[in-house]
This record gives structure tokens, sequence and C-alpha cells, in this order.
């Protein structure tokens, strides 16, 4: 089971789902989300590792604006499977 935390300020995942496609769906958005980051100049302060992966989101449009794309893409992911599951 993978739990997303989706925070105004953060995005949390941890744990792997029951196959490989499902992990390689969470971890394709974050990771879209961490490059992002990354372009928009902010320095590297997320971590992503195996099975988990901490995200904070600067307080900046851009940041938010990307932050709410991977918050689509994690909740579209999260509703077609019952080993991904959206928290709080």
């Amino acid at each position: 089971m993978i739990e997303i935390t989706i925070e105004p300020r953060r995005i949390a995942a941890y744990g792997h789902a029951a196959d490989s496609s499902g992990c390689a769906a969470v971890s394709a958005i974050l990771y879209a989300l961490a490059g992002g980051l990354m372009n928009l100049s902010y320095p590297k302060v997320w971590e992503i590792e195996i099975g988990g992966a901490e995200i904070p989101i600067p307080d900046s449009s851009d940041a938010m604006t990307m932050r709410l794309m991977a918050e689509v893409g994690l909740r579209q992911v999260a509703a077609e499977r019952d080993d991904i599951c959206i928290l709080g």
C-alpha cells in the first residue's frame, strides 16, 4: 500500500504498490514534480528513495501550480487502484 499525504506546502508518499506499475506511476509523478522544482532553480530539498518521498513545496505561484498538477495525477492514479490511497 502506498499512502500519499498532500498538503498545501508538502507532498509525501510512503510504501509500495502491489505491482511495479503502481509504484512506477507514483514515482513518475513525484519525480516530475521534483524535476520541475529544480528547473525553477529551487535548491534540492526533496528526498525520493525506495519506498518513500518527501517533497516540500516552495511558496511561489509556479511551485504551487506544479504541486496542483501532481496532486491531480496522484488522485487519478489512486482512484483506479486499491493499493494507493490519499490520506486526509
